[in-house]
């Protein structure tokens, strides 16, 4: 039973410890990311640059096609590279590779899944005034981030949302 106890302990410290380049990273703003063959860091957040955009099983034309996205402007992460292809995850947390041509690294954001749509607000704080109301799935073009707060623009409105109600922004990204 002592074994057992002392075992657990030692998993959980190295747990934590395990953990702290990340929780570092998230408290200094610290970016320790790994650079792909781009030279860009893996992973990261792009955008979807055209109207349609094919998704394959794998890296090249001679994969088959999983699906193909029709929203302009959908952020994606980009979790791996190879040559000119880039393995992706949505929000949903489907995956495909895309060729990068059909990328951009101009940020977005979409709305994760809320009960009721979400205010947007004229400043970043509880309090500030309502500028819009957001619907889970919303798209938005990402301005900067401060603290727990993001500021975007969707369809003409700009303002202030917690960066908990995004996907497309790491919790360590300090954008300005």
């Amino acid at each position: 039973m002592v074994l057992l106890r002392v075992g657990l302990g030692l998993f959980i410290a190295l747990s934590i410890v395990a953990l702290l380049p990340f929780s570092v990273a998230a408290q200094t703003g610290r970016d320790d990311r790994a650079l792909g063959e781009s030279g860009l860091p893996l992973p990261r957040f792009v955008a979807i640059s055209e109207n349609m955009a094919n998704v394959r099983r794998g890296p090249g034309e001679d994969y088959p096609l999983l699906y193909q996205y029709q929203r302009k402007g959908l952020p994606l992460e980009v979790v791996a590279e190879y040559e000119q292809w880039r393995q992706v995850r949505d929000h949903e947390g489907s995956e495909g590779w895309m060729h990068a041509r059909l990328l951009r690294n101009g940020r977005h954001v979409i709305i994760r899944q809320a009960a009721n749509a979400l205010p947007l607000r004229n400043g970043a704080s509880a309090g500030a005034g309502v500028v819009a109301l957001l619907q889970s799935g919303a798209i938005a073009r990402l301005r900067e981030c401060a603290g727990s707060w993001c500021e975007i623009e969707a369809e003409g409105y700009r303002g202030w949302l917690q960066r908990d109600n995004l996907w497309g922004v790491y919790a360590f990204e300090q954008l300005d």
